[in-house]
Order: structure tokens, then sequence, then C-alpha cells
């Protein structure tokens, strides 16, 4: 335990992999990942995905500032990224519809979000230009945005972790990392795998664990006040050719975002400016609402935009943070989800298809990116849930510039 690594990122999900993969451009085989999973595309928030990458419009730079800038930026980056290094992505276009009056009140405000975020293309359209975009929706305006797309989340947590790799960072799997001693100089890391247990030390240490980054912030500092409150998101899905009332032509299709009562899980039909302080006063959380999405198909050796498309995700507390099974949404709850922006839609056309539980922050609702309050050499990355994916090499770029100073002393 005499040798000291320089950096050591914990959890190799598509956060800890993107910065694995920022961070060994230049340091190379400094860098050690530990997760805890026997493969880097195990079964956690990065391979449970709808692999939506968001244009940016949902995040105030008021309320979520962090999201946003991460958000806007990551959008770039990424498809930058895809179309470099061959992984599945299409920019397909989202529309959000607004149903009734209330709902294009939501809408406007959405679009003002957009603006002050400056996010380009967004327009507000009416009720026959949506017709025009996907036929069997239904509203009475929308928003367009040019900029949302699709991406195949596995295979870009694959290819960040191969370029880490072949960039000398060395992935060690199957290890749980079980304690955490912490000085004014290094990091002491305990893990187990099977029944063996192992320590080194570190210089840097970077918290990427997902639904677990709260219980490592906490080793590290007891005093660390963030706690993981799992969101289980749940989806299904339906094939879009079974019938030409439900033929969609490839574009991701949202309700307007809305509040759900944290107690009950229940939408809350108010006024924005109600919605507003039910916000402020953490008795709502924010969704953007079960929407469609559609999915890659791999033919002929290349991705093309399939047959099906999937409907979620579909919010729930009290499951913990394993807990992918029990309980799950019946078809009926996904339909009357829909129904209102895209009727045609039966219980028989749906199919139960996925769960996923997302890392959100008790009463904070923005990503949590900082170094510890009393070792700075840690970074905690806390809470990154949605548009956590999209963000992944943006968030990957600011923890280089928060560790500039520490990577130029340990790369002497």
């Amino acid at each position: 335990m005499s040798e000291i690594i320089p950096t050591t990122i914990i959890g190799g999900g598509v956060i800890g992999c993107a910065i694995a993969f920022e961070l060994s451009k230049k340091k190379g085989g400094n860098i050690v990942i530990i997760e805890k999973n026997d493969k880097i595309r195990a079964e956690n928030q990065s391979s449970r995905n709808s692999g939506v990458i968001h244009a940016g419009i949902y995040y105030s730079k008021d309320e979520t500032p962090i999201k946003a800038s991460m958000c806007i930026r990551g959008n770039r980056l990424l498809y930058e990224f895809c179309d470099k290094y061959d992984v599945p992505s299409k920019k397909t276009g989202k529309i959000i519809v607004a149903t009734n009056l209330l709902e294009e009140v939501y809408l406007d405000e959405v679009l003002k979000i957009a603006r002050e975020n400056r996010i380009p293309g967004v327009v507000k359209i009416k009720e026959e230009e949506i017709k025009n975009y996907e036929p069997n929706v239904k509203g009475i305006v929308a928003l367009f945005v040019p900029t949302s797309g699709i991406i195949e989340p596995v295979e870009f947590v694959m290819r960040l972790n191969i370029l880490a790799e072949s960039q000398g960072a060395l992935f060690v799997t199957g290890n749980e990392v079980i304690g955490i001693s912490s000085t004014e100089n290094y990091f002491i890391v305990t893990t187990k795998s099977g029944n063996l247990t192992e320590s080194f030390k570190t210089k840097i240490l970077i918290n990427s664990a997902g639904l677990y980054s709260d219980k490592i912030a906490k080793l590290v500092n007891p005093d660390c006040p963030y706690e993981i409150e799992p969101v289980r998101g749940e989806s299904s899905k339906f094939y879009k050719n079974k019938r030409n009332e439900i033929l969609t032509k490839g574009m991701n299709v949202y309700p307007v975002p809305f509040g759900y009562y944290n107690d009950t899980g229940k939408q809350a039909i108010v006024t924005l400016n109600e919605y507003k302080r039910l916000l402020s006063e953490n008795i709502l959380s924010k969704t953007v609402g079960a929407h469609l999405t559609p999915t890659f198909d791999y033919i002929d050796g290349k991705h093309h935009i399939g047959n099906t498309v999937t409907i979620g995700p579909i919010k729930s507390v009290g499951f913990g943070k394993k807990d992918c099974g029990s309980g799950l949404k019946s078809k009926e709850i996904y339909a009357g989800k829909v129904k209102h922006f895209f009727p045609n839609l039966r219980e028989d056309d749906i199919l139960l298809h996925q769960a996923g539980i997302m890392a959100t922050v008790k009463e904070h609702p923005d990503f949590i990116i900082e170094r510890d309050k009393k070792y700075p050499n840690c970074i905690n990355l806390i809470g990154i849930d949605s548009p956590g994916l999209t963000a992944s090499l943006s968030i990957a770029k600011y923890v280089r510039r928060l560790l500039r100073d520490e990577l130029s002393t340990t790369q002497k």
C-alpha cells in the first residue's frame, strides 16, 4: 500500500467513464476507476436509460444553473463525440405538446427558459403544424425543439470505456468500496471483491458512484449533508407499425412538464404561480412526464430509427436503490399517461419494457459537483440524474477544470 495512485474514480457509469476518458487524455495510467459491478456496461442508470439527448430547455438558470449549463454544452459535445467515434445517435427533434389552455401557460414557461438558455431553433407551432411533424399526435400548440435526439446509451458508455483504457486508464471491476480514511495528503480506500479485502492510497478521489454517491461522500466526510432519494422510472413500449393510428415519424414527443406531490405522487393541477410556490417549498417535484421516444434497429450493419417506441418514464418512490421488478405499473397507466396527446394508443398495443432507478438528491433539484468542504482533494458528483447522460462530457471537462492545479502537481 506504499504506492499512491494519483487519481481514483469511484463509479464506472457514464459519468465515471466520461471523466476517465477526459482525464486520461493527458494523465493516462495515473487513473484508476473502481466499479462494484462485474462489468462496466452493467445494470445501472446509465444502461437503463431512455437514451434521449436533451436540448436544455427544462433547466432554469435560477433554479438549476448547473444542469442548464452542463446540458446545453453537453448536447453539442455529445453529437460531436458520436460523429467522431461512430456511436449510434440521431438528431430527431422533439415536440412538447399542450392539449389545453393551462398546459399552454406551462408551455410558455418552457419557451421562456429555452430563450434564456439560448437553445437554437426552438419555436412555438400551431395544431396544424403538429400534424405535419407527427400526424397521430394531438394538441392545441407545441414547441418544436430541433436539437433534441436519441443515442444508444450502452454503446456510448462502452466507447468511453474503450477509449479511456486505450489512453492508459485502468478499470477495476467487481470491487465495492467499503471504507475510506481521509487525511490531509491522501485517502486510504478499502475495497471488497468476494471475500477479498484490499486497501490503497490515492491523492485525488472523484466520487461518481451514482445511487451510492451519498454513501461514498459520507465515507470521506461524515458531515456531508446530501442524501440520495432513489426514484424509480418505469417504461413500456409499442410497435408503431402495428396500426396506422399509432404510426410515428420518429420524433421525441413530450407532454408539457408538470409537478407531482411528493407525498402521493399525483399530478398537481394548479396555476403556474402556485406550481412554482409548491416547488420552492419542496411540496412538489418536477417531471417532464411520460413521453414517446424512438429507438434504433440494427439493419445491414447500420443503426436506423426502428419500429419500437418507448413510453416513459413513470416515476415512483419507495422502492429503494435496487428494486427494479416489484409493483410495476400496468398497461392501463401507461395508456392513461399519454392519451391526452397520443389518443389512439390502446392497452393491447403496450408491452412492459424496463425500469431504472435515478439518483436524485433529497430537496435539491440541481446536480451537485463540488469539492468536499473538509477534504478538497475529493470531488463529489451527487444526484447526477437526468440530463446526466447528455451532460456527461461537459461534466467531465468541468471536473478537469476543478482539478487543474492538482493534476499539474501529480503529473510532475
